[in-house]
């Protein structure tokens, strides 16, 4: 049974089994709520329900980056919800079908593209808006941060002081970490391009894997970046 947990007073993270243990978020605001990061195939039977239940009433989906394991179940859940879903120009062709799935590099990759022959891991999204730099959308202002896939970005919830950073960082347990190199297109772009976020005030990191961080997480980033630049 899929739980949704308060992280924040607008932020909240569905507590729900997915193949890839991808962190699937809502932020809630007078409009409704925003789904950032679906997650893989698989999770929009849930998400769906919640929606047709009234429990979540979707305003708009974003997302982080285009990878399956972010962004599998999309294409599901746009089409049955009719809302829009944003993404960044640069990831857009690996979301709409002109570009194969955007696959990550290693071992991974070639067991995800084993099993995309009997999977379709990222059905193409044919309702795509585009998510610009600095422009907030319901409360949440994106960042690229490029490398982990080409449009990376990084979402702010200035209010909640809230970070949600995707595949830019990922935590296990209390520690920080860069995603394994395999795992990003080009991981010397990404951990250059990760030192933004020492220019960006929050209090609490939101990772696409991994338990999120709540409290002065801005300056625990801070400390991890500045030991790896």
């Amino acid at each position: 049974m899929a739980e949704l947990v308060e992280i924040t007073p607008h932020v909240y993270r569905l507590d729900l089994l997915n193949a890839t243990a991808t962190n699937i978020y809502y932020v809630r605001d007078d409009e409704g709520w925003s789904l950032v990061d679906p997650g893989p195939v698989g999770t929009a039977p849930t998400i769906l329900s919640l929606d047709r239940t009234g429990e979540l009433r979707l305003a708009r989906i974003l997302v982080t980056h285009a990878h399956p394991a972010h962004a599998g179940s999309l294409s599901r859940v746009v089409r049955g919800t009719g809302v829009v879903a944003y993404a960044h120009p640069d990831d857009m062709p690996f979301l709409d079908g002109r570009q194969p799935p955007l696959l990550p590099r290693g071992r991974t990759g070639q067991w995800m593209e084993a099993l995309s022959k009997v999977v379709d891991l990222c059905p193409p999204v044919f309702k795509l808006e585009a998510i610009e730099e600095g422009v907030p959308i319901a409360g949440l202002t994106p960042y690229v941060v490029s490398g982990h896939s080409p449009g990376h970005v990084v979402l702010l919830h200035e209010a909640d002081r809230a970070l949600l950073c995707g595949d830019v960082l990922q935590t296990e347990g209390e520690q920080i970490s860069f995603c394994a190199d395999d795992l990003s297109e080009d991981p010397v772009a990404a951990r250059a391009s990760a030192q933004r976020l020492r220019d960006l005030e929050f209090d609490h990191l939101l990772p696409g894997h991994g338990a999120p961080l709540v409290g002065r997480a801005s300056d625990r980033v801070r400390l991890f970046l500045s030991e790896r630049t």
